[in-house]
């Protein structure tokens, strides 16, 4: 009979354990070095956090499902690193997305005089998880002379990516919890995710402004809010047409709130109200939503239906 779960993995960490924390080690000092290649990295605007080494529970839990899923069995304490790759986790949190890409610029930086190899790249933060994640990660491979060597995933997040992990991720979104998220709550994670984003780009402005003024070596070319195309950030949202009027389309969202669609944000205007083109009551549209004092407009991401 092959050895269970629980049993590879405890040999896996006697064997390895610490030549898994010297490795974050490793992977830590790295960061560290490509921090003061830049004067853009100095100070506090980037922290290296201690990092850690998965709990034996939780990669045993994260193996059995793993496994599950593949129809799959392990027989040897080695495969373990092989199947749960981020039992040695590093994390590095930048005050804003200009520190968090200038750091992974460096890092990426294929000149780069480490012996260390990156074998994975995941950018989150151009392409966010269904969740909301936002953040970039990196498999990084750290060599030894007498042993295999370690991957090491590195993540990089800003300030605003922390805390979302720290309201929504690690309440919402484990695998293996007791409680799931329900629809209502996958969407409250959405739009917290979308503000953090816009506060994120917002951050970087005043960063940069305030630098400049300065004369700080670590600003970046001062921006207008207006060119930033914040507008594009703002999270979107799904709405059902209600009504069409001569000079307006009539729609609300899931939660009843009710707002206008002008024509011409749909390509038209009142005199050239093409009916092909118009939605029809029932439709769903893509939206963002813009709220004046009086009036609150949705804005159709795209005109595509």
């Amino acid at each position: 009979m092959s050895a269970t779960v629980r049993e590879l993995v405890d040999e896996a960490y006697d064997r390895r354990e610490s030549t898994w924390r010297a490795a974050l080690e490793t992977v830590n000092d790295w960061v560290e070095a490509a921090c003061s290649k830049s004067a853009l990295l100095s100070g506090e605007r980037v922290d290296v956090a201690a990092g850690r080494i998965k709990d034996r529970l939780r990669a045993g839990e994260k193996l059995r499902r793993k496994l599950a899923d593949a129809n799959d069995e392990i027989h040897e304490a080695v495969e373990v690193e092989n199947q749960v790759i981020d039992v040695v986790g590093a994390r590095v949190v930048c005050r804003t997305e200009r520190e968090q890409s200038a750091l992974w610029e460096i890092l990426l930086d294929s000149n780069d005089d480490s012996n260390l190899a990156v074998a994975e790249v995941r950018d989150y933060t151009a392409h966010p998880k269904p969740s909301g994640y936002r953040g970039r990660h990196l498999i990084v491979e750290v060599p030894f002379d007498s042993e295999p060597s370690v991957l090491v995933e590195l993540q990089l997040r800003t300030i605003m990516q922390e805390a979302w992990c720290t309201l929504a991720e690690e309440h919402l979104f484990k695998p293996g919890q007791a409680l799931k998220s329900d629809s209502q709550q996958d969407r409250l994670s959405l739009i917290l995710s979308g503000l953090m984003a816009q506060a994120d780009e917002v951050a970087g402005y005043i960063a940069d402004d305030v630098g400049a003024y300065l004369g700080m070596g670590n600003s970046a070319p001062p921006r207008t809010f207006d060119d930033a195309g914040a507008a594009d950030q703002i999270p979107s949202m799904e709405v059902t047409i209600r009504e069409l009027k001569h000079s307006y389309v009539l729609a609300a969202d899931d939660v009843g709130r009710h707002g206008i669609i002008r024509l011409e944000n749909l390509g038209l205007t009142p005199e050239n109200s093409d009916g092909a083109a118009l939605p029809h009551p029932g439709d769903k549209l893509q939206v963002r939503m813009d709220e004046s004092t009086t009036t609150r407009y949705f804005i159709p991401v795209s005109t595509e239906r």
